[in-house]
């Protein structure tokens, strides 16, 4: 087992990983305020009869939920990190008695 301070690192560093990955995706994907959109529409023109038609691409463009999840994950992370007991140094007292 890893020592608490070595795993309340691990913790804090994987949350801010986290948060990076997913704002990222975010950005690259498009930045979209509303839902995740798995399709987009384009208009295409018929050359011969000149009429413009709808046309759906399957496409991904991450929406608001996505960085929401990505927070909420972080948060559990760090919350996590902050419920490892820290490693108490020889002639250190504890904060609790017994």
């Amino acid at each position: 087992m890893k020592s608490p301070t070595t795993l309340r690192s691990w913790l804090r560093r994987s949350a801010g990983l986290v948060v990076l990955a997913t704002f990222g995706t975010w950005f690259v994907t498009g930045s979209h305020f509303g839902w995740t959109r798995t399709r987009t529409l384009e208009m295409h023109h018929d050359e011969v009869t000149g009429i413009d038609y709808p046309v759906q691409r399957p496409t991904f463009v991450a929406g608001v939920e996505f960085p929401a999840a990505g927070i909420a994950a972080a948060t559990t992370l760090l919350a996590a990190s902050l419920l490892t007991a820290r490693r108490q140094t020889p002639g250190s007292t504890p904060l609790v008695r017994v």
